[in-house]
C-alpha cells in the first residue's frame, strides 16, 4: 500500500485548477468535483483514509496507480499524491500544474477587472444621463431652454431664459 503525501499549493480557485488540470490531460470528464471531501481509493480498490474535493480516479492516472486528490482548505488546495504516483505526478508535475493555473488565474483576473470596468462605466453613464434628464426636467418647469453641446465625454448644458 502506497502512503499518500500532502503537498501545499497556492491554488485557491477551483475553476482555474480544473482548467489547468485539463491542459495536463485530465479534462472535466476525468476529474470528480465534490462539495464535501470523499475518500480516495488505492490501486487495489481499497478505500483510503485521505479525502479530497477534486479527485482524479486511479484509472485515469495510470495502471497500478492510486487516486490523486486535491483537498480544498482555507489557504488553497492541498494536492494528495501517493508515493507510487509521485514519480509522474510529483513536484515537477505540480510545478507545471502551478504554471498553467497561474496563467488561467491571471486571465480570469484580467477578465473580471475588464467586466468591473465595464460595469462601472455603465453605472457612470446611467448617473450622467439621470442627472442630465433631471436638469432638463427642472429647466422645463422653470421655463428655461437647455442648450446642450457635447465634446467627447464632456456634456455642457447652458440654461437660457427668454426675457422680453
Amino acid at each position: 500500500m502506497s502512503a499518500y503525501i500532502t503537498l501545499m499549493t497556492p491554488m485557491t480557485d477551483e475553476e482555474c485548477l480544473l482548467e489547468a488540470l485539463a491542459e495536463l490531460g485530465f479534462d472535466r470528464s476525468k476529474v470528480e468535483v465534490h462539495a464535501t471531501p470523499v475518500q480516495l481509493v488505492g490501486f487495489a480498490g481499497d478505500r483510503r483514509q485521505r479525502t479530497a474535493n477534486l479527485v482524479i480516479r486511479r484509472q485515469h492516472v495510470g495502471s497500478m496507480s492510486n487516486d490523486i486528490g486535491f483537498l480544498a482548505t482555507a489557504t488553497g488546495y492541498h494536492a494528495i499524491v501517493s508515493d507510487y504516483d509521485r514519480a509522474h505526478h510529483g513536484q515537477g508535475w505540480l510545478a507545471q500544474l502551478g504554471a498553467r493555473y497561474q496563467e488561467h488565474w491571471n486571465a480570469k483576473r484580467e477578465r473580471l477587472a475588464a467586466e468591473e470596468r465595464r460595469r462601472l462605466e455603465a453605472e457612470r453613464q446611467r448617473v450622467v444621463e439621470a442627472q442630465r434628464a433631471a436638469i432638463h426636467e427642472r429647466a422645463r418647469k422653470l421655463f428655461y431652454r437647455v442648450e446642450e453641446t457635447r465634446d467627447g465625454e464632456t456634456i455642457r448644458l447652458a440654461l437660457v431664459k427668454r426675457t422680453y
